[in-house]
């Protein structure tokens, strides 16, 4: 059996052991997202969520055309904003980091004739929006519609 004193002891021992614990993690549980389980609408919102948040230089804007094309406004401080449309069918998605910018990068790879064309779709200080972008992107091209009834889909905030 333990003495007083001994207790005692144990207690700023054990208030250092699990305030050790907490060490690295955030303070609070971010909601992670299934893509999977929303439909094209709430894709394309949380991917502008993103594109807006995710690099405090550039912003991301995303927009669903007919035939599984992912339309991008990208408008960063360094140059004019530029727009790009991506063929979602067939392309594949890729995430990188970038060691002396210490960024993350998504891609989107389409085949443009015998090469791959890498287009760059978002820029994220955290692996963590990167991994959510590459999921939401597999999960929109999951959900495309590639014939000509496919309806356009254009978010504005």
């Amino acid at each position: 059996m333990l003495t007083m004193l001994q207790r005692l002891m144990l207690v700023p021992l054990a208030i250092v052991f699990f305030a050790a614990c907490t060490d690295g993690y955030p303070r609070e549980d971010e909601l992670i997202i299934n893509p999977l389980e929303l439909n094209q609408f709430q894709r394309l919102q949380a991917m502008n969520q993103l594109g807006q948040d995710a690099y405090p230089e550039i912003t991301w804007r995303y927009r669903s055309l007919p035939s599984c094309i992912l339309q991008m406004t990208v408008n960063s401080f360094e140059s004019d904003k530029q727009t790009f449309s991506l063929h979602m069918l067939g392309a594949g998605v890729d995430i990188s980091f970038n060691k002396a910018d210490r960024v993350y990068g998504v891609q989107v790879q389409q085949r443009e004739g015998e090469s791959l064309e890498e287009q760059p779709i978002l820029l994220s200080k955290t692996w963590v929006d990167a991994i959510e972008m590459s999921n939401l992107v597999r999960s929109f091209q999951m959900g495309c519609k590639p014939s000509a009834e496919t309806e356009s889909v254009n978010i504005a905030n």
